[in-house]
């Protein structure tokens, strides 16, 4: 059963693995668990380069997962709609999100997006705020591409120990 579903992960190859990262991503509070198919994919060479194979494929799904978390931002700015008949001072409480995100936005959202923590809540916020796209998507990228590029060197390295290993 092991076999025939690695054979399918290998089957969807770089491009199954980005789309599963933008619709894992893209599921608000309930991510689907990309990591899972990351990290025994990690050991193929799809593209013929050995170890510089694991780094491609950490980019790959870091590109899709960061346009996946488009989805809580979009739920943000299209919430501001029903947020036009706010009180004052829920306002200035936007407003005053709005300014915490001009000055530490991008740190602030690539931190989360390295973590596993819940992303989706910080992507409200950002959309809520109107804070530029651009932005978010290069605060998402530069906490993804670390977290990703780490995942796949670890399923790199940490299935090619266990095969070593146990001698399979």
């Amino acid at each position: 059963m092991i076999e025939a579903f690695m054979a399918f992960l290998v089957s969807i190859g770089p491009l199954g693995l980005f789309i599963a990262a933008v619709i894992g991503n893209a599921s608000l509070f309930l991510p689907l668990p990309i990591d899972l198919l990351l990290i025994p994919l990690a050991t193929v060479d799809f593209f013929g380069l050995g170890i510089i194979t694991p780094f491609i494929l950490g980019l790959i799904v870091a590109l899709g997962a960061s346009i996946g978390e488009f989805s809580g931002y979009f739920v943000g700015l299209a919430g501001i709609k029903s947020f036009e008949s706010m009180k004052k001072k829920e306002i200035e409480k936007l407003k005053q999100l709005k300014e915490s995100l001009e000055t530490i936005g991008i740190p602030l959202i690539a931190f989360f997006s390295f973590t596993p923590l819940p992303f989706d809540l910080i992507g409200i916020a950002a959309g809520l705020a109107k804070y530029s796209k651009k932005k978010f998507f290069i605060g998402c990228l530069l906490g993804k591409v670390p977290r990703y590029i780490i995942l796949s060197y670890a399923g790199y390295f940490g299935i090619t120990f266990l095969i070593h290993f146990f001698g399979g």
